[in-house]
């Protein structure tokens, strides 16, 4: 006889694995295998608000033996006396396990974009992470995961849901909004043709964020598709005040999380849909857990950051609707890849500064050319091919004309 998930929910957390998603036929053609899509074409440009700097990972057997533990710890193994479905609500234990429960597998329609993709991730691993995380704390009842249907250039390509408590309008003044934020999740997808598993895999090895380029070229340097993929992210979770985000195309997951000061992330390996030790739905029961800091929940790690960091500004529309420039090598910044280690490069100090050394002053060029003229006839004596005159005043109209960067050149 068949037994329910609530017999056993942490057997059914360890076993049950989501079911394999075909694409539609008429959805868009899948990159060959070990190819980025090269469709991941987020308007998403440079900004100067964005503190994102380094990039670091999650250890894969460390960090799989700490969500092993906690379902170990804190998952029962023994009957919940309830059933898998929520007769008020309708949520239940939706993905499929091993023949040993009773849990019938709802087929849903292939997609052929993103809208069609919400159904397999709403209907599948959220709803079924949101019933687990109920009958295990009753105190959660009104959180939950919602979609998110923002307008923004950019809602074909990306879009997310949320794990947040669900208020009332009239309940949704500021200090609560600050308080729950710190404790939700976004849990951004894309349609596998667009991230596809080696965009996913870039994304997940990506290891620092390019610096803010200052006016003074033509345009800032251009974001690759992985650090654009960032920096959506990014502007997302600081628009919520949501450290803890989740990127999956239901084909691939990867969990993580940023610093405190917005200055760092933390990110795990990419995880199939099917993997197991742990598995999809042990992977986001843990992470639930830990941004709700329920019992045994992991805090994001500490790094150096600035103690004069203030809350991030970011304006109301800053989507860019031209394309961005390409790539090119005379502008290369060198900090968003990391170089090879023949290369036997160094690390730059960390320590920087727009101000040029201390305690020199930026003068007009003319009047440092006109001084050294001065002290090279005053040194030698009046010559007759370099006679000596009067410093010239100085004029407004000189070398005003701004300086644009073409390459490694200034013109």
């Amino acid at each position: 006889m068949a037994s329910r998930g609530t017999d056993n929910l942490r057997c059914y957390l360890r076993e049950a694995t989501l079911p394999p998603m075909a694409n539609d036929p008429n959805a868009p053609q899948m990159p060959p295998a070990g190819h980025k899509s090269h469709q991941n074409h987020l308007k998403v440009r440079p900004q100067s608000w964005r503190r994102l700097e380094n990039i670091f990972s999650f250890e894969d057997k460390s960090m799989a033996i700490i969500v092993s533990s906690w379902i170990d710890a804190h998952i029962p193994e023994t009957s919940l006396g309830v059933e898998d479905e929520d007769p008020v609500t309708g949520e239940r234990l939706a993905v499929p396990g091993p023949a040993i429960f009773d849990i019938p597998y709802q087929k849903e329609r292939r997609p052929s974009d993103i809208i069609r993709l919400i159904p397999w991730l709403d209907n599948l691993p959220l709803m079924t992470v949101q019933r687990v995380v109920h009958l295990l704390y009753p105190a959660t009842r009104r959180w939950g995961f919602f979609y998110c249907d923002e307008s923004n250039n950019d809602r074909n390509l990306l879009q997310y849901f949320m794990w947040s408590l669900l208020l009332p309008p009239d309940e949704m003044d500021p200090e609560t909004l600050a308080e729950i934020g710190p404790k939700s999740i976004l849990i951004a997808f894309q349609p596998p043709w667009i991230l596809s598993d080696q965009d996913i895999k870039e994304f997940s090895e990506c290891r620092s964020f390019p610096p803010f380029r200052v006016p003074g070229n033509a345009f800032p340097t251009p974001l690759e598709s992985r650090e654009r993929l960032w920096g959506k992210i990014w502007d997302a979770c600081v628009a919520k005040n949501t450290p803890w985000f989740v990127l999956t195309s239901y084909n691939k997951w990867v969990f993580g999380a940023f610093s405190e000061g917005w200055t760092a992330a933390f990110v795990t390996p990419v995880y199939a849909f099917d993997a197991v030790c742990p598995t999809v739905l042990e992977w986001l029961t843990f992470w639930v857990a830990s941004a709700m800091r329920l019992r045994g929940w992991r805090s994001i790690p500490k790094v150096p950051e600035p103690v004069s960091l203030g809350p991030v500004l970011i304006p109301a529309i800053h989507n860019a609707n031209f394309a961005t420039p390409a790539n090119s090598e005379s502008n290369w910044e060198g900090k968003s890849q990391d170089a090879a280690t023949s290369a036997h490069a160094r690390s730059m100090s960390p320590v920087f500064t727009d101000g040029g050394l201390p305690g020199l002053e930026i003068r007009p060029i003319h009047q440092i050319v006109q001084e050294w003229m001065q002290k090279k006839v005053d040194s030698n004596g009046a010559a007759p091919d370099i006679p000596s005159r009067a410093q010239s005043p100085a004029r407004n109209d000189i070398f005003e004309q701004t300086l644009t960067r073409h390459g490694d050149w200034l013109v």
